[in-house]
């Protein structure tokens, strides 16, 4: 029963995201370049290893110093200053958004890789941006973490509260990310924000088992397998660059047994990435693991050692885009003792 309510609240929430639309933050049409929980590799910072990617990477058209706005009336949580992953970031507190996994009020906006933090178009941002220049000159590239009281530093709406950019050593693009009241559960950003209208393509490109690499091209092909076999399959979705899929599933015998879902996972798991995937996955190439046993946020629904494999079972696997398009493949299992 407790699986089954898991399951109803994630096809439930998952309805609901989609209508929660903020004020996008930049002024031009949103185009994705990177997708939430995708593979990053190690940073250069020894403190930041392999980790799902935590917020949502929209393009700026390579142009530093584009306008942030204020998604909805917020203040001031946090700015960061020569982050090792984030560079220079702001994060905002919209204390009057419904968090959908909750349904409490108040959420975390960050903003990274921006060029400077406040503008001159008001007051409010006029303070920041003093204070954020005070901070440079003061601290020089040391890391810098600045936490503001709730009454200190106020954006209405629409308010401009960052200028894009390139800092952390990225090429120019907004990372956006989305987390809890706590800052402790991070939250796919396509649920609140404007994810524009692409025309993606999802490649279900080839599965492997045991090291063995099999085509779908040349058919429905046969999985030879142990129980202890690692299953990995080779995914994307294509727009024009290469994202991962939003939802990943399998299905034997017309029940579904494992689901990968990006929703939202825990801060305390952000490096967990490998139990998801498997290598050769690079920031552009993934390759899912399909038979993780450990417990995850983005795993919710993992019934493999409930499945009789006494007999070869039909399987099916499901790949979702964040838009609605799904695409799938046909093989079989055949399971050795």
């Amino acid at each position: 029963m407790k699986r089954l309510l898991s399951v109803i609240l994630v096809i439930l929430t998952t309805g609901m995201l989609f209508s929660a639309t903020l004020l996008f933050p930049l002024k031009r049409a949103p185009e994705i370049t990177g997708y939430f929980g995708e593979f990053r590799g190690n940073s250069k910072n020894i403190n930041y290893p392999e980790h799902f990617h935590m917020g949502m990477d929209y393009s700026t058209g390579s142009i530093v110093g584009l306008d942030l706005r204020s998604p909805d009336d917020s203040y001031v949580h946090q700015i960061y200053i020569n982050h090792p992953i984030y560079g220079i970031g702001i994060a905002l507190t919209l204390p009057e958004v419904t968090n959908i996994l909750t349904n409490e009020e108040g959420i975390n906006v960050i903003f990274a890789h921006v060029n400077e933090v406040g503008d001159t178009s008001t007051l409010t941002g006029r303070k920041l941006n003093d204070l954020y220049h005070q901070l440079i000159s003061e601290f020089g590239d040391q890391y810098v973490e600045v936490t503001f009281d709730p009454r200190e530093l106020l954006f209405r709406k629409s308010d401009v509260v960052a200028k894009s950019g390139n800092s952390g050593n990225v090429p120019p693009h907004l990372h956006l990310e989305v987390r809890d009241s706590t800052m402790q559960t991070i939250i796919n950003p396509g649920f609140f924000f404007d994810t524009g209208s692409p025309t993606p393509a999802i490649e279900i490109l080839d599965i492997r088992a045991g090291g063995k690499t099999y085509s779908f091209s040349e058919g429905k092909p046969t999985i030879e397998m142990t129980p202890n076999t690692p299953l990995d399959l080779h995914a994307k979705v294509q727009l024009r660059h290469p994202i991962s899929p939003k939802t990943i599933e399998l299905y034997v015998e017309n029940s579904l047994i494992y689901q990968i879902d990006f929703v939202s996972f825990e801060l305390d798991e952000v490096d967990k990435v490998r139990e998801i995937y498997s290598s050769p996955s690079t920031e552009s190439d993934y390759w899912f693991n399909l038979n993780s046993r450990i417990s995850l946020s983005v795993l919710p629904i993992n019934i493999w050692d409930d499945i009789d494999w006494t007999n070869p079972r039909d399987a099916r696997v499901v790949v979702r885009d964040h838009w609605g398009n799904e695409a799938s493949k046909d093989f079989r299992i055949e399971m050795r003792r």
